[in-house]
């Protein structure tokens, strides 16, 4: 995966947030942002989809295991043999 560079319109754009929430992301949330000169601002993907993550909850969790049937069920039980 491609770690390009967004604007910071593209930023604003994304989370759908103004330009003033975005300068209060970066100085106060801890926002990573890379200035180029005072007017060229960029924020890595990574860096941004990691400031996501960070600020989520309720996340989903991952299931690496596929769920098998349960082994223990035995119809002889039931039936009394």
């Amino acid at each position: 995966m491609e770690d390009r560079l967004l604007t910071k319109y593209e930023v604003m754009s994304f989370l759908n947030i103004s330009r003033r929430h975005f300068e209060l992301l970066v100085k106060e949330k801890e926002l990573p942002m890379i200035q180029i000169t005072p007017y060229k601002r960029y924020v890595r993907s990574s860096h941004l989809n990691r400031y996501i993550d960070e600020r989520t909850f309720n996340k989903p969790q991952e299931n690496t295991q596929e769920s098998q049937p349960e082994n223990d069920f035995q119809w002889n039980n039931i039936w009394g043999k």
